[in-house]
């Protein structure tokens, strides 16, 4: 493994758009929070969009939802689907709490890592396969058994759950501890790796119409962007950014200093 020189905020400019993002994402959080509290008239699981395409095999073959999940699970879905279609993985960027609790905890990685370990270029391709393997076994247990069956190995319902029903007891709280560990030593490590919803997304996000553009003629090759992307993504190599697993987050926007060099837009 290499050192990364990923810093954080440093050497940013503003964060702008950091600060709207940030404020979205602790009202989705609050949110959840509050019905994971029990405070609301539904389950936190009923805003889940993944339960959608965990419930497509019973509705198709029995007219039923799977276990716990109902229609909102179907619309929420394909709304997400749809908006990935318009803006990419921007659900992933400005709404999943998982997403945000995932870069809090890369940013205080990358604090308390002055130049933490960074994953080689093509093992991290290669790991990225392990998102489709557990989306595939996700949605084979569930469509077997109509049953949640991996729930106990899911964060969100982990972490808004209190381990609660459906856990695996020491196993899931270790698999939870695991992978809260692992996302301050790699950033976003369970969205790169291992959400099957981000699989789920990765078709629909190449063909997304607003993505960020870079100027050749305003951009200086600073690296700066390529520095704040916790995805990984080389902006500064990309006319159009058109990779899979980018949220439009707009971190590069804020990171480049040089005045609409990137621009956020409608366009191939």
């Amino acid at each position: 493994m290499r050192a990364d020189r990923h810093s954080g905020t440093r050497d940013m400019k503003g964060l702008k758009y950091r600060s709207v993002r940030y404020v979205m994402l602790s009202g989705v959080l609050a949110s959840v929070v509050y019905l994971a509290l029990g405070r609301g008239s539904r389950s936190f699981e009923a805003y889940c969009p993944f339960g959608g395409v965990e419930s497509l095999w019973g509705l198709l073959t029995a007219g039923e939802f799977t276990c716990a999940l109902g229609p909102l699970n179907v619309s929420l879905m394909i709304a997400v689907l749809a908006l990935a279609l318009l803006a990419k993985k921007a659900f992933c960027g400005w709404a999943c709490p998982i997403g945000f609790l995932g870069e809090l905890a890369a940013r205080l990685g990358a604090r308390v890592w002055r130049r933490r370990p960074s994953v080689p270029a093509k093992a991290d391709a290669r790991l990225k396969l392990l998102r489709y393997a557990a989306l595939t076994v996700a949605l084979w247990f569930t469509y077997r058994t109509s049953e949640l069956v991996l729930r106990g190995y899911d964060p969100f319902y982990l972490i808004f759950s209190g381990l609660g029903h459906g856990s695996a007891g020491v196993l899931s709280a270790a698999v939870l501890g695991v992978t809260a560990l692992g996302a301050f030593m790699v950033p976003m490590l369970f969205c790169r790796y291992l959400c099957p919803m981000g699989a789920v997304f990765d078709p629909f996000s190449r063909l997304g119409l607003i993505r960020v553009h870079r100027d050749g003629s305003k951009c200086t090759a600073c690296g700066r962007c390529d520095r704040a992307c916790l995805q990984r993504i080389p902006v500064r190599e990309l006319k159009v950014v058109h990779h899979r697993d980018c949220t439009n987050c707009l971190e590069c926007m804020d990171a480049c200093p040089e005045t609409d060099a990137l621009q956020l837009r409608a366009g191939r």
